[in-house]
């Protein structure tokens, strides 16, 4: 079978979850459209989620159409899959779609912005802390050996205080980098408060939003987030390999100046033209402008096809649908696990769908779990990581709960 461009975007009416409606959506049709269901009670979306048989389906039909018609012309469908899934992460974040631009991940693109900031050359520090993303951590460690000015601010009890931060910026502060929401326990920063702080001193605000963009409501411009980045292989549902980042707009370019390059040139001099423009360079070339600067040759195909179902999918259940749904089973899950003897290093009442509790024995908990066909996480040794996402149930917590008590 042939696969048109057009069929690309065919079954866009079949990506939408059934049963979805204002305040809540149906569970047994979200369930049954994440096949993940029937074979685990998997709680581990902070290290990858599953695919929707929505984005299966439209990277199947990318599959046939690139295996039968890859000599077909294909810039046209190709522009507007680019567009509308731009558009709608913007959407998501409340920010324009010429501040987002295609990243390959949220690390790399956290590093490509730092280094378009400059800060080192100009004698300016970054402040960060130890909740953010351990491989981002690294990354301003082994600037700091090179000479980078980076203060790291520690923990209290698993949570952030403002005033350890108050007490390391200052006035050659140039950016205070966080994770919206840690990876470790799930804690959500007050990023307001942060980004006023940064803005106070002349500074600006990086947020790495992986862990919880399209699962908890974001507002770039009411948090005051000047930078962020999210691959799209946790709660936006996507693949790895793939993401978008945020650069506002008034910084493009600028403040944040672009450090890989990519575009094309013309050359005018034989024999690749015929007519030579005197008036014109041999090799002239128009510098990108927006948010394309930020990119680095072509996007993934297959990351774009599918970020742009999961989209539509996660803007029809509605974040703050999803939100709700995942805080019942967060909520009772932070109010059981310490019954049955594993206290909670996540603050209550957190907002955020990802919660950590401490087990005195790591391997029996995992093989109790996966004896029981329970998927979690163990983290940084003896951190058990729970993180539901939409198609789970209270039957899975059930089923969890019965495993370790």
């Amino acid at each position: 079978m042939q696969i048109r461009r057009r069929d690309l975007l065919a079954g866009a009416a079949a990506a939408m979850p059934r049963g979805a409606a204002a305040g809540s959506f149906d569970i047994n049709s979200v369930r049954a459209d994440f096949p993940r269901t029937r074979t685990a009670a998997y709680f581990d979306n902070a290290s990858c989620h599953p695919l929707s048989v929505q984005s299966a389906a439209a990277l199947h039909r990318f599959i046939e159409w690139n295996t039968n018609e890859v000599g077909e012309p294909w810039w046209p469908y190709w522009s507007e899959a680019r567009q509308q899934s731009k558009a709608l992460f913007a959407e998501l974040i409340n920010a324009r779609p010429s501040e987002i631009a295609f990243l390959r991940s949220t690390v790399e693109a956290e590093s490509n912005l730092l280094n378009g900031m400059n800060i080192q050359a100009e004698g300016g520090n970054v402040v960060t802390n130890d909740l953010h993303y351990s491989a981002s951590i690294y990354n301003y460690k082994m600037r700091q050996k090179a000479g980078l000015d980076v203060r790291i601010v520690k923990h209290r009890d698993w949570q952030l205080d403002l005033r350890d931060f108050e007490r390391v910026v200052d006035k050659k502060t140039k950016l205070i980098a966080v994770a919206l929401v840690s990876n470790v326990n799930g804690y959500l920063c007050d990023v307001k408060a942060l980004s006023q702080l940064a803005h106070a001193h002349g500074a600006l605000l990086y947020a790495d939003i992986i862990q919880c963009v399209g699962a908890i409501p974001i507002d770039v411009k009411a948090m005051g987030i000047d930078l962020a980045a999210a691959s799209t292989y946790k709660w936006l549902m996507g693949l790895k390999g793939f993401g978008f980042a945020y650069i506002r707009e008034d910084l493009q370019g600028t403040v944040v100046k672009p450090t890989q390059h990519s575009g094309g040139v013309r050359f005018n001099y034989a024999p690749w033209t015929t007519t030579p423009d005197p008036k014109q360079e041999d090799i002239g070339f128009s510098p990108v402008t927006g948010p394309g600067r930020y990119e680095v040759s072509y996007a993934s195909c297959s990351g774009i096809i599918c970020a742009l179902e999961s989209l539509k999918y996660i803007k029809q259940l509605g974040v703050d649908n999803i939100r709700a749904h995942s805080r019942a089973l967060t909520g009772r899950l932070q109010k059981e696990m310490p019954r049955i003897g594993y206290p909670s290093i996540t603050p209550p009442g957190n907002e955020s769908p990802i919660l950590a509790f401490a087990t005195r024995d790591p391997q029996a908990a995992i093989a109790r779990l996966k004896q029981a066909g329970v998927h979690v996480a163990m983290r940084f040794g003896n951190k058990m990581r729970i993180s539901p996402s939409v198609y789970n149930s209270q039957e899975d917590v059930d089923r969890l709960l019965n495993a370790l008590s």
